[in-house]
């Protein structure tokens, strides 16, 4: 195939992105305006019947809030592992709260109408017995440090403090960027499983496929390739995946994503969205949960959760969490296997030092996976239009993914507010990537014959090993006081394995009658191959109050890269290829200042600049140079209802060179060219938190406008699609009250403008572009309450049934996206 140009861009839709973004914020004064007129309705002293088990202090509060009808603010980190002892009776609010809190240390104090928040009380005043003068349980306040941000239990959508833009501990309104965080509780309301249902819910996030194991996500118009867990980085292969998009969430407490460019916690990596995993943590007193899920296409999954003190004291705590799933697809003999395991362990050596050892272990095996999608055009030009169950796999085709990793973090208190972090990383990875698909060519409109199989035995393992070293504090300068981030980074990646030679055989007979069977052929090796990276890095950042209301953050990342690529043949002959890439000293900095104008409103800025080393290859195959670049951002943002609501509006502008760009395929590798002066420009809205007593929101609308220096549209480097312009994102979930009140309703929608992929017409001798129309998928969920102990949660997704592109342009195919489909989660807590 050779490079074709391609049709020139349309113009973008200003007058919906206008209307989209009225809607935002008309939103914003109705939930005001709605938790208003909520809080009127009762009064504070009418006794209630409540029955609350005894437990984890959170869900206890929440259920107590929402039997209430009142709002009930505290900071995760404050009730995080703490129990209660329940509450049975009719009791007026500030009594019911008094008893539910025996023992904990905590207090709640008026903050507003119907409105109560939590805090610890001065230490002469806290209890040490109940009322019938019962000695009570201690609470145990471990080596934790405080602002970890601990979403688990808190029943919100709301996000607590995060350190994955800056490396301070910062609330969202403290945060120079869009943060966005995906809690555990909106992950368990939307039945999000793997990695990919997040990323199609979250705001500003676009989702393709490349075929039906890998996806491509972009935020502000490029690839995300920023992906962490628990602030380490991974090398990320948009090529193999390695499991980066498609791993399971069920060990995860929450996944916070910071837009634009990241380069100061993260190194490298494009401007688009840094992408941080949490894993959930032990809790203090014992707690678990088993859940079972029944789906469409005969889905099949359980769950096991287990959390609790390993000693007498408490000071040893521990974690196991396992699933196993076994599905199969709407795409015809498609069928995934997947198990998934995490141990993790904490202990207080001390009562200022604290260890973490942990475990995660994830297994995929699925047949019939598709390389690539189905094929566009017929023969004659004119377009195909499959079933979406058609699936252009062989029965044997598949990608087998098995991941290993193994975590130890050690965290140290110091003198006054000091800490200091270390942290390891041993990551393992290996696949099996046997592929065969029925994806070649264009098939003639009658016979359906003409196609061809994309065929190959594709191999690899990967070791990477990370440790990062931090700390922080505050420190007094000019009378005031200010915070302090110093760390470095130290990161090797190995891969190796054996090249063998991919077939392209054609097709006997027609397309049409297609059902999987075909010989599996042998695959001739050819050469194996190794690839290295290396990467180090210091970094630190400082945030000056000069006043209460300014904040400047400051900061710089230097970093050094090393990367090489060898081929070694295996005829003896041909003599081995390789390439290098090396840069050193690199210097990120990084510059934010947040004003707040009021107790709720803050207005921001920040900056900084793009390096990315590459390890796509042009036509000599060397590795194309690093991009490089600027990422501005400024905006405003509201915090309400005592933290429980946020609200952020930003506009951005990025500058890039450098961008790869798809040309050709080359003895069975693709070649890229580097593009210069891409820009992308546009505005973000978001909306998320608790907006009243059991309602909880999430809202986002996203415009982008991407071209490169002559004006064209940017279409990706793999997946040669556009992102669409304009995005809204909208979940929420709503527990009703009184009588009602076991059954929480929610779903949400997601909506895009248009997207266009390039796609070469074989009648015209041309690339085409084509066009996937603006579409909105809708869900639906209900979840009905038992007991305390047990739920049911049902899931349906693609209400409307929409068929839709949710791929375009990988090697000229297309992929759709899946139909309308219903999931049933039954789970039991104790």
């Amino acid at each position: 195939m050779a490079s074709r140009p391609a049709g020139r861009a349309g113009s973008t839709t200003r007058i919906a992105a206008r209307s989209s973004l009225g809607f935002l914020l008309g939103l914003i004064a109705t939930a005001a305006m709605t938790t208003v007129a909520m809080a009127q309705q009762t009064g504070a002293t009418a006794p209630t019947r409540f029955e609350v088990h005894a437990g984890p202090l959170a869900p206890a509060l929440a259920d107590f809030a929402a039997d209430a009808g009142v709002s009930l603010s505290a900071p995760p980190e404050l009730v995080r592992g703490m129990t209660s002892p329940g509450l049975s009776g009719s009791y007026a609010v500030p009594e019911g709260l008094a008893r539910l809190l025996a023992g904990t240390g905590l207090e709640a104090v008026p903050s507003g109408d119907r409105a109560w928040l939590l805090r610890r009380k001065p230490a002469a005043e806290a209890p040490s017995s109940d009322a019938t003068g019962s000695t009570l349980p201690e609470v145990r306040v471990t080596a934790q440090g405080p602002g970890n941000g601990t979403t688990e239990g808190t029943g919100s959508y709301a996000a607590g403090p995060s350190s994955s833009a800056t490396g301070l501990s910062l609330s969202p309104r403290e945060t120079p960027q869009t943060v966005t965080v995906v809690t555990r509780q909106q992950m368990d309301d939307q039945g999000s499983l793997n990695v990919s249902d997040v990323m199609e819910r979250a705001p500003g996030i676009t989702v393709q496929s490349y075929d039906s194991e890998r996806w491509s996500f972009s935020a502000r118009g490029f690839a995300v390739t920023n992906f962490q867990y628990d602030g380490v980085s991974k090398d990320y292969d948009g090529v193999y995946d390695w499991g980066a998009t498609n791993g399971d969430m069920a060990i995860y407490d929450r996944v916070e994503i910071v837009k634009g460019a990241t380069g100061l916690m993260s190194g490298t990596g494009d401007p688009s969205a840094a992408v941080n995993f949490i894993r959930k943590r032990p809790t203090q007193s014992f707690a678990g949960s088993v859940a079972a899920s029944l789906g469409s296409w005969q889905s099949a999954r359980t769950e096991l959760d287990l959390s609790g003190p390993l000693n007498e004291s408490g000071s040893v705590r521990g974690r196991f969490v396992g699933a196993y799933q076994d599905r199969e697809s709407y795409l015809d003999h498609y069928r995934q296997k997947k198990s998934v395991a995490y141990g993790v362990i904490e202990a207080d050596l001390s009562r200022d030092t604290l260890l973490t050892l942990g475990m995660d272990y994830q297994n995929t095996d699925p047949r019939g996976s598709t390389w690539t999608g189905f094929p566009i055009f017929f023969s004659d030009g004119s377009r195909t239009d499959w079933s979406r169950s058609f699936n252009p796999a062989t029965t044997w085709s598949r990608r087998e993914l098995e991941t290993r990793n193994l975590f130890a973090t050690l965290e140290h208190r110091l003198a006054d507010d000091w800490r200091l972090k270390l942290t390891v990383n041993n990551q393992e990875s290996k696949h099996r990537s046997l592929l065969g698909s029925a994806s070649g060519g264009n098939p003639d409109p009658v016979t359906g014959e003409g196609m061809y199989l994309f065929s190959g035995d594709f191999r690899g393992n990967r070791t990477q090993d990370t440790a990062n070293a931090s700390i922080t504090g505050s420190y007094a300068l000019g009378g005031r006081k200010h915070d302090l981030m110093f760390g470095g980074m130290w990161s090797n990646t190995r891969t190796d394995g054996p090249w063998s030679e991919s077939l392209y055989p054609l097709l006997p007979g027609s397309i049409f009658n297609w059902t999987g069977n075909f010989p599996q052929p042998e695959f001739p090796p050819i050469a194996s191959y190794e690839d290295r990276d290396r990467q180090t890095a210091v970094y630190g950042a400082t945030r000056l109050r000069p006043t209460d209301a300014l904040s400047v953050i400051l900061g710089a990342r230097v970093t050094r890269v090393t990367a090489s690529d060898t081929r070694t043949y295996v005829d003896g002959v041909t003599p081995p290829l390789s390439s290098s890439l090396s840069e050193s000293g690199v210097t990120t900095p990084y510059a934010g200042v947040v004003f707040d104008l009021d107790p709720t409103w803050s207005v921001y800025a920040s900056y900084t600049s793009i390096f990315s080393p590459q390890s796509l290859m042009d036509v000599n195959r060397q590795y194309l140079p690093p991009i490089e670049g600027r990422s501005v951002e400024a905006g405003i943002k509201g915090e309400f209802l005592d933290g429980r609501l946020n609200a952020s509006l930003a506009a951005f502008q990025i500058k890039q060179d450098n961008v790869a760009e798809y040309v050709d395929f080359v003895d069975g590798e693709s070649v890229y060219r580097a593009v210069q002066g891409v820009t992308s420009k546009g505005i973000e809205a978001e909306l998320n938190g608790q907006i009243a007593p059991g309602w909880n929101l999430q809202a986002g609308y996203t415009y982008n406008h991407v071209r490169d220096a002559e004006g064209e549209r940017v279409y990706g480097a793999t997946l040669m699609a556009s992102q669409p312009a304009q995005m809204l994102r909208l979940s929420t979930s709503y527990r009703l009250p009184g009588a009602w009140q076991k059954l929480t309703i929610g779903g949400g929608v997601s909506w895009q403008s248009a997207f266009y992929g390039k796609v070469w017409n074989p009648a015209a001798g041309d690339y085409a572009i084509i066009e996937q129309k603006p579409y909105a998928l809708v869900a639906l969920m209900a979840r009905y309450e038992f007991s305390k102990q047990l739920s049911a949660t049902l899931n349906i997704n693609n209400l409307f049934d929409k068929k839709y592109y949710a791929g375009l342009g990988l090697f000229e195919t297309g992929f759709y996206g899946a139909p309308r489909n219903a999931m049933l989660t039954m789970r039991y807590q104790f």
